[in-house]
């Protein structure tokens, strides 16, 4: 592990541990409107805990493109930089879905994964929504 990712890590920790305690001593409201959480605050402890936060996730963008090791690097350690590889490979399938609130966005490389994540967002769906359901009534 990079010893930079530390940083991240632990002005998340940080920030977690200021709105923790901003919250315990009432600097700090929390809530949720529809489906987004928010934040608010009016003190010193509060604005500490959003800053680390907010640092915390700029020093992850910046930091973890550094921490993902080179491929080529591993190939000259081992000596593996002149052996040629198999064209008949199996090549990965990349699927997934995304929602946005109530409507699924679904992703895949070919037709076939593309019509299973949508099978599958259903199914998410329908469970969320069968949920609700439960839940309200």
């Amino acid at each position: 592990m990079n010893k930079w990712i530390l940083t991240p890590i632990s002005l998340f920790l940080l920030g977690v541990f200021f709105l923790g305690y901003g919250l315990f001593i009432g600097e700090v409201t929390i809530g949720l409107a529809v489906f987004i959480p928010f934040i608010m605050s009016n003190g010193l402890f509060g604005s500490l805990g959003i800053s680390c936060l907010f640092f915390s996730m700029l020093s992850l963008f910046f930091i973890l493109p550094l921490s993902v090791s080179n491929p080529k690097s591993q190939y000259h350690q081992t000596g593996l930089d002149n052996e040629t590889f198999d064209s008949n490979t199996k090549k990965s399938k990349i699927k997934g879905v995304v929602f946005l609130g109530p409507i699924p966005i679904v992703f895949g490389s070919d037709k076939k994964v593309t019509k299973s994540m949508i099978v599958v967002s259903i199914i998410i769906l329908i469970i969320i929504l069968f949920s609700l359901m439960l839940h309200f009534y």
